[in-house]
């Protein structure tokens, strides 16, 4: 492709498709793994995933406020 002329819509599209091809970041899965993994120590002595201490937190965290909103609003009726 030389510069002095302009692309076409289907040679954009094609450049781009090779593009996001090469990268490896595209995968969604790959990227939500990753960034829920513990940041010093991603995987464990027998190769699993060691999750993120702050997911784990607010997993907690969240879980609580759950079951108090439950107990509160169902259970203490009695």
């Amino acid at each position: 492709m030389t510069a002095d002329r302009l692309i076409t819509p289907d040679e954009a599209r094609k450049m781009l498709r090779q593009i996001y091809a090469a990268d490896g970041e595209i995968n969604l899965r790959d990227v939500l793994l990753r960034n829920a993994s513990d940041p010093i120590r991603p995987i464990t002595e027998k190769g699993r995933l060691r999750p993120s201490t702050l997911l784990v937190i607010s997993g907690a965290v969240l879980f609580l406020l759950v079951a108090i909103f439950l107990y509160f609003s169902i259970g203490a009726k009695g």
